[in-house]
Parts: structure tokens; sequence; C-alpha cells
């Protein structure tokens, strides 16, 4: 078993490790002029035997690297160790290992990390709101007496990640300093308790297509389930918009907030409420479509520039950026619609229900097949089809949709080509062609309605979502 190791030491502790004051000495000379004190920490847990590990910043880094070089001209310098840039250096008989962190993740969180993201992200604000801990900096967090707490929910937490949870607990005691709330709920309790109603109740088969929220800060949740078992008592006769309705009510009244999670890209998070105020929820202006690209051109290697289309729609000083593509990069799958709001660059809107853009589809008297098994998924199957692509190529050209292909024979060439190194991607191409026809072959009044619906899809805004706060 590896041993365990604590990154919480701050720099102003670290000499207490020391076994003389040769070693002190030596340890000043080489962290001398750092830049970033606040961005070094050490292994707390260690005994004193075995090699020492301190992870700090780039720049600290490479400041300890130019130290040491005054004064050893043979040092082996800088490595990488298990992807991380790692500098050695002896203290007598103590080896130490300073360690620079990454700044930024290596790839996107799959679904365990964002679970220990979003139960980290509900500990700081239960630290913060109920305990009233306050943080001052973002390496606060680490000198926390009950750190280790954190540490159990997300083991080996990036730095990356602390700062945006310092980010979400400052902007957390803006909007709700006053509220006494007692539960931070991300798992089973209030989480299991609604998802079960909704499901049950209204047909919901997954709740983050009626409300997005990943935790739930609560009061009294006795209480609140006592109102809401009111509220849906009874044989079905009730709708969806009668909890929604409730759920305003305790969301106003601060009994019962939900809060969607998006990860802050910079220093300051930002919050917004959705569907909480009625007059709010009645929105009858519509955006314009501003662009719509499906990139068809190849690259030497026979693929395309792109695997999606985008759709760019706004208007009032607001614009989104659909994009459009197969659920899965690397396999045949259905299409998904995700809009990202500009100057929200990290942080999407989220994803339009697919059923529900179905839905919206035929309610606009449109059809629209979302079933990758109803399109050719072979270059021989495409090209019985050809002349059916072909006209909608022309279609979409026409329509003035961006394609970076000048003509038919290119399209179909291009198409055949990339049926051979990435059939999946050609295959996801033709559905994004179906779907660009459906606004094609919509009236320009209709068409803003309907991408204007699109995005209230995706955001979860509306009279049939439940009311949230949104933290990016």
């Amino acid at each position: 078993m590896a041993d365990k190791k604590m990154f919480n030491m701050p720099y102003s502790d670290t000499q207490s490790k020391a076994r003389s004051l040769k070693i002190v000495t030596a340890f000043n000379k080489v962290t001398k002029s750092l830049p970033e004190k606040d961005y070094f920490f050490a292994d707390s847990l260690w005994s004193g035997r075995g090699m020492w590990q301190i992870k700090l910043g780039e720049g600290n880094l490479d400041k300890i690297e130019s130290n040491i070089e005054k004064f050893d001209k043979d040092h082996e310098g800088v490595k990488v160790v298990s992807g991380k840039a790692a500098l050695d250096f002896t203290f007598g008989t103590t080896k130490v290992r300073f360690i620079a962190s990454h700044k930024k993740s290596a790839k996107a969180a799959d679904a365990k990390t964002t679970a220990m993201q979003e139960r980290a992200s509900a500990w700081i604000m239960h630290r913060a709101i109920k305990d009233s801990y306050s943080y001052n900096k973002w390496t606060d967090i680490k000198l926390d007496p009950k750190y280790k707490e954190l540490e159990a929910i997300y083991p080996n937490v990036e730095e990356e990640w602390i700062k945006v949870f310092y980010a979400q607990q400052a902007r957390m005691l803006k909007e709700f300093s006053n509220v006494k709330f007692k539960i931070f709920n991300r798992d089973e309790g209030f989480m299991g308790y609604i998802t079960d109603i909704v499901k049950k109740k209204f047909g919901v088969s997954k709740k983050d297509t009626w409300n997005p929220a990943d935790i739930w800060c609560i009061q009294n949740q006795k209480e609140i389930e006592g109102v809401i078992n009111k509220t849906v008592d009874g044989n079905g006769s009730q709708t969806i918009l009668e909890l929604n309705a409730v759920l305003r009510k305790l969301f106003t009244e601060r009994k019962v907030v939900g809060i969607s999670l998006k990860k802050v890209s910079g220093n300051i998070a930002k919050y917004e409420e959705y569907n909480v105020r009625d007059d709010a929820l009645e929105d009858d202006y519509n955006w314009d479509i501003l662009d719509q690209k499906i990139d068809l051109s190849i690259k030497s290697d026979d693929t395309f520039n792109t695997q999606d289309t985008r759709v760019v729609v706004g208007g009032s000083n607001v614009k989104y950026d659909f994009q459009i593509k197969a659920n899965d990069s690397k396999s045949t799958s259905n299409l998904k619609w995700e809009p990202t709001e500009e100057g929200a660059k990290s942080a999407r809107v989220g994803k339009a229900p697919v059923d529900m853009v179905v839905k919206l589809i035929k309610d606009n008297k449109k059809e629209f097949v979302n079933k990758h098994q109803e399109y050719p998924s072979t270059g021989t199957k495409f090209e019985e089809k050809a002349d059916e692509y072909k006209k909608l190529f022309t279609k979409l050209k026409t329509a003035k949709i961006t394609t970076n292909v000048t003509n038919e024979s290119t399209f179909f060439e291009n198409m055949m080509k990339v049926y051979v190194t990435e059939p999946h991607v050609a295959h996801s191409k033709c559905m994004q062609m179906k779907f660009l026809e459906v606004l094609v072959d919509m009236k320009k009044p209709r068409r803003r309605e309907f991408m204007t619906d699109m995005v209230f899809l995706a955001a979860k805004k509306g009279k049939r979502f439940g009311p949230f706060g949104k933290l990016y």
C-alpha cells in the first residue's frame, strides 16, 4: 500500500521538518525569493524517512531550479515524473522532490470524477455557510483544520479545482450568507426523494431533463418534503407545473435551493437563477440565427476538419453557439444539441433533452428522425442515396449555410473518403444535414422561435422546468 500524503503544509511551516540548522540554511537558499509563496504545499504526513514531496506552482519550480544552478552547475535539473515536472534535491540525508502542479486538467472529467467534484463543492459550501468558516484566499482551504475531509471526498484534488471551490463558496456567501441552510445534499437524501417524485408522479425518467440541480441547499428537509407531498398527493390529477410552482415558492423563501454547478473558468464565480420568478417565465422574445456551418471539407488524411455542425443564435447582447454532433465521437450514435453562451466558454448552457427536441420539431410540423439506424452507415449505403444527399447539399448551400465545399461532386467524394477513414463521422454528418434541412424549411419567424425554444430547452428554462440557481 502506498504511503498516505497530505499536501497542506504551507511554506512558512516547512522548516519545522528540518533536522538541523545546516539543512534549514540550505533549504532557505534553494527556496529564496519564490514568486508564489502561497502556492507551496509540502506533505505534512512525511515521517522524516524516505523522500519528502512538495507541490508548488510552475513559477516556483523555475525559481528553485534557477537558485540551485547558482551553486550547483552539475545538477540534473527538471525532469518529468508521472506526467508532471519535478526537481529533486538532497539536503544532507534528506531527499526532497519539488513537483509542479498542473494548472489545467489533462482530460475531461469522467462520471466518477464529476461526482467527487460536486461532493467537494457541497462540502465547501457547508463549511462556508453552515460552519461560517472563513477563507480569505484559495490556499486557505488547504489550511482548513478539516481539510482531510475534503481529501477523503476528492483524493489528490488538483489546485485547479481548489481554486474553483474557493470561487464557488465566495459567490454562495454573497448570495446566501444570511440563510440558515443545514443540509448540502448531492446524493440520496433530498436528491433521491425529488428524483423519485418526478419519475413516479410525472414520468420524468431523467431528473436533469427537468431540473439540472447538482446539489440541494436545505433548511428543514422534513418540512419541505411535507409541503411537496401535499402538492403531489392524489391520483394523477396534478401536473408538474404545480410542483414547479411550489418549488419556486420554497426557492424564493430560501427553504430549498437547487444549484447547478458549472466549472468556474476565472477567479470569480457568477450566479444566475432560472425559473424562479413568475414574470421571467413568459419570454416572448425570439433570437436571430446569426450563423450556420457544417464543415464538409476534409484534411490530408481524408477525415473531416470537424465532427460537428454549428448554429449560432443571438440578440439583445446575448449569443449562443449550438454544437450539434453525435453523442459518441468514436462510434455511431444519435445527435445531441448543446449550446455555449458567448463569454462563458468553459461552461456550456446544458444539453437540450433529445425527446423534447424531437417533439419541438413535430410541434412545428416538420420531420426529423434522431435514430442513427435510419441513416447510411457505410459508403455503399450512402452511394445508394447519393442523389438525395447531393440535392440536400445544394439546398443547404442555397440557404447560405457554410459548408467549405464548392459543389456536389466534391461533397460526394469527401463523404465517400470519410466513410472509409471514419464512417461514424460521415454517418453523423448525414444526420446533421437532415437537421439543418428542418431549419431551412421553416419560415424565418418560425425558425427564430424554434431556436429560441432550443436555447430554453438546453438551459432548462420555462414553466415546464424546475427552479434552480446556476453557479458558473
